[in-house]
């Protein structure tokens, strides 16, 4: 990785514009959707940590339904966005902000301080994904209420894009094998993962998996007119219907995994 998480994300508008396009907002309400169905209920008291939460996207929608959140970014242009945006809407539980690094969750938060870890979107910048993984678990409250997601760049993904979207071959047959991929947005290297070995990491961090869902099956490998809510919703309902079976979610965008602390 050439570049820290923090000197990557200065440009916090850029991000934040991209999250309101049509594959942002999928990536972002996908992943949401996924995980509500696993979320302690009812959620006042409970504590929930969003590490590299950048603008806020899913802080906000926890504290929204009662969460007490606390936002972690290493990227102070990524927190000023995500305290605007708190401050715009309304919330019933309460939201922090903590500019930190997520390589060392340890020395930022006591063990077993939270009920839910949101990680999405960050393994793909760290130099040691399966440290930070360790680090998140370690942050869990070891009881059946306590729950982990994960959301990453799927490698079989980024294969199908290269060959059906860009229609690359020498792309899809580097990201084969290749660990990273370039990203769009930044013009970075970012790390890919190939769906089943970030399962064994989130079992070697002592983590008990739920489920796997695989996010933006279809919508990156087609046009995607997307006029109204009304088609937006329709194409969420169809991406929600294949990310949850097996055969398509391994070849999403990005796959998603909810875990809770394992025990005994």
């Amino acid at each position: 990785m050439k570049r820290s998480g923090a000197e990557r994300f200065l440009d916090a508008d850029r991000y934040a514009s991209y999250l309101k396009t049509i594959q942002g907002r999928l990536r972002t309400d996908l992943g949401w959707i996924n995980l509500q169905s696993f979320l302690p209920a009812p959620a006042a008291g409970l504590r929930a940590l969003d590490v590299g939460g950048g603008t806020g996207s899913l802080a906000l929608r926890l504290a929204e339904i009662g969460f007490d959140v606390v936002l972690l970014d290493s990227s102070e242009p990524m927190l000023d966005v995500a305290r605007r945006e708190a401050d715009a809407g309304r919330t019933h539980g309460s939201i922090s902000f903590r500019l930190g690094d997520a390589a060392h969750l340890s020395d930022l938060f006591d063990p077993s301080s939270f009920h839910l870890v949101v990680c999405h979107n960050l393994l793909e910048f760290m130099e040691d994904p399966p440290a930070v993984l360790r680090g998140v678990a370690d942050l869990l409250e070891k009881d059946l209420k306590s729950v982990v997601s994960l959301l990453v760049r799927n490698r079989w993904g980024e294969v199908l894009r290269a060959a059906v979207t860009e229609q690359d071959t020498n792309e899809a047959k580097a990201v084969l094998g290749g660990e990273t991929v370039l990203d769009s947005l930044y013009g970075e290297p970012v790390r890919v993962f190939d769906p089943a070995v970030a399962r064994s990491m989130v079992e070697q961090a002592g983590l008990e998996p739920l489920a796997l869902r695989g996010v933006r099956v279809a919508s990156d490998y087609r046009e995607c007119p997307v006029a109204t809510e009304e088609a937006y919703s329709r194409l969420i309902e169809l991406e929600l219907l294949l990310g949850a079976l097996p055969q398509f979610a391994a070849l999403a965008r990005y796959s998603q995994i909810i875990a809770r602390p394992r025990f005994g």
